[in-house]
Parts: structure tokens; sequence; C-alpha cells
């Protein structure tokens, strides 16, 4: 009897939105060759396409500056904060030396408006509001990604809407399996040592170790002396060591940082030792996140939690440095995070609604300090609307923050929104969008000794921008003017005299700018050539008090012209 054999197609959506297809004929897999003879069974390798179902096709309202791997690999640079620098529109700030705090600014609305995420939940300081870039590597690094306003991507997090502007720091998900270490030497008594290994699609572990004398020099010039000093005090040494795996929609990651740094003074009058700063510094930074995913044809969920640890000890000593009061300091913070987000999809809408709840407190030794933990609890309903070329998010947030200590403050709640809309078409986008939102004192800013000032209000920020990218096959260009407003900025001044200072809410800054970046890329057989180049026009204002002999007068560490290449 002459045998028929079908061949079928199926497909199965699996987790992540994965799409597996393979062929089967009958009860086994099987194929016919053209002498009509039937050779023993043969399994036909299946093919694998990834993707996500139709109704979550990302949108990018608000098209992001990012630097993919090959891109930080090119850069040849050491951490995120150096990468960043070649963003349009950013002031980073390095507080001296490869020790210095690293943080980052955007379009000079201050650091405590920028959100930090890292894989995708953020990272915090309450004490300060202050994320060191200097700490995360770039070796493991997929893409480091600067987004004004925020990206508008189903399924995101409260805390995602919560700032002025958002940088995404993405871990390489491992598609191999490899053993790779370096060893290098150079300058000022740098020595650095890296080992990373990687177990495909499952998971890496990834640790460094690094110390620099970091004793440079420098000319120093004044009215009666030229001569050349070295610096001091400028040492550092860290190890880091972070982990992450990988199961479907599941991934989990775990990091620890641990550092020594000196920490170097002014150069004071004919390089006196005596004025030399000693002062130390030892941090430990601890996390732990995971985060699960499962989409549907219609619906998606996602949820977060994470734990953090961080300790500081900070010692000035006046036996080494005449200049200097005894100060020996232990700080402690732990942060404990949750989040959920839900979301329903259909061909032109997309609903989005999320919660968290953020749970820190500080603990230290400095005179009169009481300790004192925050819960924090945001609330998001976000529409996202397409239709052919034009795409819209409007977004309400509520947030409601609690502080409880001694002579606590009052409870902050606020409901801000924020509009977004683009066209595209071709290779063109044309974008614009709205945000109002606040940031809301840090643990400093309202309970440090002395400083500290319960009475304080959230500093807001409002922000408008209109602005166009073209993105060809080889060339990119974007093109932006934007308006934004600071209003009960919040600043430290002297109050009764120059040693007394307080956290007070003062002034209005308005800044009018204009940001140009482009890119252009071209491969020819093994030769390839990558440029990429930005430039930012910024003019800031103080518009506190019309009376005021400052009144339209440029603000301080606001550059008027900036840009990289």
């Amino acid at each position: 009897m002459k045998r028929i054999y079908r061949l079928i197609a199926s497909a199965c959506i699996l987790g992540c939105g994965q799409v597996v297809f393979a062929q089967t004929s009958g009860d086994s897999t099987a194929v016919h060759r053209k002498d009509n003879s039937l050779d023993s069974t043969q399994v036909i390798k299946e093919s694998i396409i990834i993707g996500t179902p139709a109704g979550y096709k990302y949108r990018e309202v608000i098209p992001a500056q990012t630097l993919k791997e090959e891109e930080l690999q090119r850069l040849n640079s050491f951490s995120v904060a150096d990468a960043i620098r070649y963003f349009s529109g950013v002031q980073l700030k390095d507080y001296g030396g490869v020790g210095g705090l690293k943080t980052v600014n955007i379009r000079s609305m201050g650091t405590n408006h920028m959100a930090v995420f890292y894989d995708g939940i953020q990272l915090g300081n309450a004490q300060n509001g202050q994320v060191d870039l200097g700490k995360y590597s770039l070796s493991n690094m997929e893409s480091v990604s600067l987004y004004n306003a925020n990206r508008n991507e189903r399924l995101q997090s409260a805390s995602e809407y919560a700032s002025a502007a958002t940088v995404y720091m993405q871990t390489r998900r491992p598609d191999r399996t490899m053993l790779t270490g370096e060893y290098g030497l150079g300058s000022f008594g740098l020595q650095k040592a890296k080992l990373y290994f990687a177990l495909k699609n499952w998971l890496f572990v990834d640790g460094e170790y690094q110390h620099s004398d970091g004793d440079y020099k420098f000319r120093f010039q004044s009215a009666s002396e030229d001569t050349i000093g070295r610096r001091h005090n400028s040492d550092i040494t860290f190890y880091r060591l972070e982990a992450a795996g990988f199961y479907r929609g599941l991934s989990v990651h775990t990091y620890y940082y641990n550092s020594e740094r000196g920490l170097p003074g002014p150069v004071v009058r004919r390089l006196s030792d005596q004025w030399d700063s000693t002062d130390r510094q030892w941090d430990q930074n601890f996390f732990a996140q995971a985060s699960y995913k499962k989409l549907w044809s219609r619906f998606g969920l996602k949820a977060n939690m994470k734990y953090a640890f961080d300790y500081l000890h900070y010692l000035q000593d006046p036996s080494t440095n005449a200049a200097a009061m005894y100060c020996n300091n232990h700080y402690t913070q732990q942060d404990l995070y949750a989040s959920v987000a839900g979301s329903y999809n259909s061909t032109y809408l997309s609903l989005t609604a999320s919660t968290d709840l953020r749970w820190s407190d500080l603990d230290c030794d400095v005179y009169r300090f009481n300790y004192v933990y925050r819960i924090d609890s945001k609330s998001l309903l976000s529409l996202i609307g397409s239709y052919k070329g034009w795409e819209a998010n409007v977004a309400l947030l509520y947030t409601h923050v609690q502080d409880h200590t001694v002579a606590q403050a009052d409870a902050m709640q606020k409901l801000t929104p924020m509009f977004l809309l683009s066209y595209k078409k071709g290779g063109w986008i044309l974008r614009a969008f709205h945000k109002r939102i606040f940031r809301v004192p840090t643990l400093n800013d309202l309970y440090y000794t002395l400083v500290g000032n319960t009475q304080l209000q959230p500093e807001y920020t409002s922000q408008w921008d209109a602005g166009a990218d073209y993105r060809g096959k080889h060339l990119h260009l974007a093109l932006d003017a934007y308006y934004n407003e600071i209003s009960d900025k919040i600043v430290a001044i002297p109050m009764k005299c120059q040693f007394r200072w307080s956290m007070v809410n003062f002034g209005k800054v308005k800044s009018y700018g204009v940001s140009l970046s482009g890119g252009y890329n071209q491969e020819w057989g093994r030769v390839s050539l990558s440029a990429n180049a930005n430039y930012t026009c910024q003019i800031d204002r103080d518009y506190t008090m019309p009376d005021d002999p400052e009144y339209k007068n440029y603000i301080p560490y606001s550059p008027m012209h900036s840009g990289s290449a």
C-alpha cells in the first residue's frame, strides 16, 4: 500500500514571547526522498524566533540616547560614568580622581531628578539621593540608555515615571558559555584584574579588582609661586562581585561592592603638608533583586523585588590635618522594594496599572541624630494609544511619602501628570512631551544634625520638549528644543554665620536649551566606521526675586555650551 505522509507546521508560544516552529509527519518526523524510498527516522532541527505578542509591540514615543555593547567596548571606558559623558544635555559631576563620586545631571535639573535603573529596578539612596555611577562596570553591560522624561514601554513600574529623566543600565544575558580574564597595569600605581564566567542562557558571574595610588603630578601657580606638586591621598582600592541567573521570564541578580579610598583636599598655600587632606572613606554596597515577566496575547504581568544594604565609614583626623576637626562617622542604610504591574493591550490602545512600595531606613552615629525610616508608595495609571504613524501616552502618578522618627516631617502626597506625543513617517519621528514631577527631600535634607529642615517642601520640575529624529540605514540625527522650570529648589545656605548652614526652599530657575546629536555607521567588509557627536546650548537663569541683584543672572556650574564626540 502506498503510504501518504503529511507535513504539519505547528507553533506554540512560550512564556517569554518565544515562538517555536517544528515540522512533523504523522506519528514521526520523517524525510521523503525523491526516489520514494524512506530512510530511517530523521529529526529536523527546530527553528526559534524570539519576539513578543502583537499587542506588546514596543513603540518608542521619545527616542533614547543609547550606547550598545559594541560601542561601549570601543570607548575603552572603565565605568558607566565614563560612557554617559557622550550623551547630549548631560553634565557629569566628577568629585575628583579615580575614587571620586561620579553623578549625572541632565539639562541642569540636578542630580536628584535623575533616576538610575539596573536591569529594570531602581538604584536608590534615601540618605542623599545620589547614585555613584563610578561603581558600575561596563565589562558585562549590554547597553546604557538615557531618556528625557521616561521610556514609553508597557509594564513599567510606577517608579520609572517618578523622575525628570532616567538612565537604564542593562546587563548582558549570556548567549554562549565562556570564561575570560584580564590583568592590566597603568600609571600612578594602577592595577586591575577581571574574571568573567558565563553559562549560555542561564547565568553569569563577574568579578573585578582595582587599585590606584592616584598620586599624579600637577602644576600650581599663584602670585607668589609657580611649582609642580603631587596629588596626595587620592588612592582607591575596590573589588566588585556580581552574579545573575535567568530562567524563562525570571531573572535574579546580586551585587556586592567594597572599597577604601582617600579623599584629597584643596591645594592651600605653598603646598604645605600641614594642610594635606588625610580623610578616608570605606564603602560596602550590596543588593539582591528579582524580576518576573509573563506575557499573554492581550494581558501582561510583571513583578519586581529588591533588598539593598549600604554601609559608609568616614574618618577625618585632626592629628594629620591641622585644618580639620575630628570626625569618625558610620552610616547604615537598608532598602526593601516591591512592585507589580499589569497591562491590557489591544490593537490601538494599551492600559497599564502599577503600584510600588518602598521601605528605607537610615541609622548613623552623628551627634543628636535619631533613627529614621521612610515608607514611599507610588501608583501609576498609563494609557498608550497608537494609530497609523501617531503615538500618544498619557499618565497619572500618585505619590505618598511618610517618614517615621522623632520630630518627623509631615507626610507628602502629590498627583502629577505626563503627556507624550509623536508622529513617525519613514525614517522621521516628530515628538513632543510635557512632564511635571517633583522630588521629595532626602533624609539628609530633612534630618541631618544642625543642617536638616523638617519644613522643606518638595522640589518641582516642569519640562516642555519638542524635537525631531531622523534614523536612516547609516545616519542618525536628532534635534531638540526644550524649556525647564524648577521651583522650590532645595539648597544649603548659611543662616546665622558661615559655620551654620541649613537646607531651605529657595528660588526659581528657568532653563532654555537646544541640543543636537548625530551618528554615522558604515561597514565595508572587514572595515567599519562608527562616529557619534552631540552639542548642547543651554541658558539657566535665576528668576527668584525681581528685587535681587542676582535676578536673571546665570546659574553657577551650568555650562552654556557643552558637547562631546
